[in-house]
């Protein structure tokens, strides 16, 4: 059982890892990216703070999964960050060295890219999960699909990360922009929870992508 288990935390690991060097930046000097929106998308895509923004979402995720936090917990705290930290065993220093990361990381997406600014005052599409019970509804399906010995997803299927090429899903592809605003709108809503931040993210991710990952882990 404790095998399954340590598999299975691994398994989602190592495909954050593959996700994240799939799309990451190779080194490359970044260009200025003029007011073309498909010029906007293809410098996102590459975009390391994107990536990185990914990465911390799973790698939470991963550690709520493994202490059992359920929808009810994360309804229970409400917008309590310190409550909803406190879920995740991390004390009062962690929890905010992560959320000060998240904010350094939103913060030089529109700093390189301030088109995003402008995005964002017009943006007409909601957040979905920019609430307490949206949070809990997405962390619901979330923790099922990468739960240890779950039936289906990202465990069963995936692979070993095979299944982010899988022919039947295709590859992934995202809305790179709406995907940074939504984060950068998720990491203002979350107040420094990082679970609220954590779900908030996925629900965005879901919202922006398709094919890959995206057919392994949202619900459709």
């Amino acid at each position: 059982m404790v095998w399954m288990f340590r598999r299975s935390i691994s398994v989602v690991v190592l495909i954050s890892l593959l996700s994240f060097l799939l799309y990451s930046c190779t080194g490359e000097q970044r260009s200025p990216v003029s007011d073309d929106p498909d010029r906007l998308e293809t410098a996102l895509s590459k975009a390391s703070e994107l990536q990185e923004l990914i990465a911390i979402r799973d790698e939470i995720a991963t550690r709520a999964i493994a202490l059992n936090v359920t929808p009810d917990d994360i309804r229970a705290a409400g917008l309590d960050a310190r409550r909803a930290n406190e879920l995740l065993g991390l004390t009062a220093e962690e929890a905010q060295a992560r959320y000060e990361r998240i904010n350094t990381l939103v913060g030089s997406l529109y700093e390189s890219y301030p088109q995003l600014k402008d995005v964002q005052a017009r943006a007409t599409y909601e957040c979905a999960v920019c609430d307490v019970e949206g949070v809990a509804a997405a962390w619901e399906h979330l923790s099922k699909v990468l739960a240890p010995g779950a039936g289906g997803g990202v465990l069963a299927g995936a692979g070993a990360g095979q299944g982010l090429q899988a022919p039947a899903r295709g590859p992934l592809k995202c809305k790179w922009t709406q995907l940074a605003v939504g984060f950068g709108l998720c990491a203002v809503k979350s107040g420094g929870s990082l679970l609220f931040y954590t779900a908030c993210s996925y629900g965005v991710f879901c919202g922006s992508c398709d094919g890959g990952i995206a057919s392994v882990i949202c619900p459709r």
